[in-house]
């Protein structure tokens, strides 16, 4: 097996199927619509957008038909690349959850690997983070955990537009970033580490 990888089975697979189960029909509730991205993508959407610590730890090399293709380190890039260029043109908004693993190489520890699993959404064509914090405070109280809210913090993706919004949960000691967000020119966001939220969900959702 690959270091920063990790099979997950047994109770943990309960935890993390929980998680997701739960974030899961809460935006299915809001009428937000779930969709299903590729983990391979053109590098060059990325390479701009997630600042200079993720470039360095971004997967990139050329297929087969030399292109520089990437295994996605987050997700948010390229649905601002998917809203601009196509489902803009079809409506003025759209809600959207996904589920997906990312990759960045990274040094692993507890709670951070290589490959891990984001669960974020996008409200595209507004700029009104309001209903996102909201929903990620619901999504984090369902769950029964005990954590922070900041709602000035800086993030370090570069296509944000204004100060960001994190949750954290400080018994995580260097890992008690559990999720994050913000505004961007196409829409606002927020993605939980559900890997690192494994770690302080005690189940039963």
């Amino acid at each position: 097996m690959l270091r920063g990888t990790r099979i997950i089975a047994g109770d943990e697979a309960r935890k993390y199927n929980e998680i997701i189960s739960v974030l899961r029909g809460l935006l299915l509730g809001a009428d937000f619509e779930e969709i299903i991205v590729p983990s391979i993508w053109e590098a060059e959407t990325f390479l701009d957008k997630v600042g200079e610590e993720n470039r360095r730890m971004m997967w990139t090399f050329l297929d087969k038909g030399e292109r520089n293709v990437c295994l996605i380190p987050e997700v948010t890039g390229l649905i601002q690349e998917m809203w601009r260029n196509e489902w803009s043109k079809q409506s003025k908004s759209r809600n959207i959850f996904y589920v997906q693993r990312c990759y960045r190489y990274e040094r692993p520890q507890k709670g951070r690997y290589r490959e891990f699993t984001q669960f974020g959404i996008e409200m595209l064509g507004t700029q009104d983070s309001s209903q996102a914090k909201l929903l990620l405070r619901k999504g984090l109280d369902l769950l029964g955990l005990d954590y922070t809210f900041d709602e000035t913090a800086q993030r370090g993706l570069s296509y944000y537009v204004e100060e960001g919004f994190e949750a954290s949960i400080g018994s995580l000691g260097a890992q008690k970033q559990i999720a994050g967000g913000g505004t961007y020119a196409e829409g606002t966001g927020w993605a939980v580490g559900v890997d690192r939220l494994m770690l302080a969900y005690q189940g039963g959702a």
